[in-house]
């Protein structure tokens, strides 16, 4: 940039537009920024406020950022980093620059997912295998099932797997395609024999009832089934099962099935003698992460918390798949 050129002010009836670049500009990188355009938002309604028919002024964001609200840090946090890069961004094209806020929240590194006990996923089992017809969500005693099952077995993301259409399933290859997954990628996902044959069971029960490319999982024929929805239905089933719920940022929680099927996969290939950091790229790109670093926080807890479960889960696994052979799991 030259020097010499003075930098133009943002006017705030142009940021909608400027915004709209921005997300474009992030999106064509595999960014999926949803989260990201409300933060956009709000600052957009911000600026309209307290700064109508003029431009953003150079503290606009640092006072946004630090308005005495009911905000959580953390969230300021997450602000900060949204509205950090958009300024950086306009700055790049000659815009003004812009008093960037220094706020931070410190990540719970403490955190320590909640590994299912083969006891408790075969209280789960039990629990959704015996769930009654419901007039208000006919099809819930059928989906719960096969949804827990293919979130353990599969190791997917509650968000990936209410994204899965017939379309998305070949059963002759035993593979899942995962479309526009985290980072807009897709992604392809083996099954075992027999998460298969439970998955092919219950989408012929669909087969006539929904389109091939609407989502296989529903409570209701036409309505989206939303992950909190799912959430829900989670807790309480660990209520049925009397497996205690320990409150927030404790669990467990739904994601704790792909942290289980993380740490039993791992355990599993250590008790076949492949060296973990030879599997870990493996199970890396499995997972649908970007780098190793987020698949070694899963299984972290392989070795000093889990030695003496694998054999146990092994041992009961044969069990999680109703009506069907039991010589194959993953």
């Amino acid at each position: 940039m030259n020097n010499d050129t003075a930098l133009k002010p943002i006017p705030v009836s142009e940021l909608e537009s400027f915004f709209q670049d921005f997300l474009e500009f992030k999106r064509a990188t595999g960014l999926k920024y949803v989260s990201e355009e409300r933060t956009l938002r709000y600052f957009s309604r911000y600026c309209r406020e307290h700064y109508p028919d003029s431009n953003v002024l150079e503290d606009a964001l640092f006072n946004w950022i630090n308005e005495n609200d009911n905000r959580s840090q953390k969230t300021k946090s997450n602000h900060a980093g949204v509205m950090t890069a958009w300024a950086k961004y306009m700055f790049s094209l000659g815009y003004m620059q812009m008093r960037i806020p220094d706020i931070r929240c410190s990540r719970n590194t403490a955190f320590v997912p909640h590994i299912f006990t083969a006891e408790e996923l075969s209280l789960i089992w039990k629990e959704v295998d015996n769930l009654k017809p419901v007039r208000g969500c006919p099809n819930l005693h059928r989906c719960i099932p096969v949804l827990f099952r293919l979130l353990y077995s599969c190791g997917l993301r509650i968000s990936e797997a209410l994204a899965i259409t017939t379309d998305d399933i070949n059963f002759e290859n035993n593979v899942i395609t995962l479309r526009h997954a985290k980072l807009d990628k897709d992604r392809w996902i083996p099954m075992s024999d027999t998460m298969v044959q439970v998955l092919k069971k219950y989408v012929e029960y669909q087969k006539d009832k929904i389109p091939s490319d609407s989502p296989i999982f529903y409570y209701h024929s036409g309505e989206l089934l939303k992950a909190s929805t799912v959430y829900g239905r989670f807790r309480l089933t660990l209520e049925k099962c009397r497996i205690p719920y320990e409150g927030k940022l404790r669990g467990p929680r739904l994601h704790d099935f792909r942290h289980t099927f993380a740490v039993t996969t791992m355990n599993r290939l250590s008790d076949e003698g492949m060296d973990l950091y030879v599997s870990l790229p493996i199970l890396s790109a499995y997972l649908g992460h970007v780098g190793l670093e987020t698949t070694e926080r899963y299984i972290r807890l392989t070795e000093d918390r889990l030695s003496t479960i694998t054999d146990s889960m092994q041992l009961h696994l044969p069990t999680v798949f109703p009506e069907v052979k039991d010589d194959e799991e993953i």
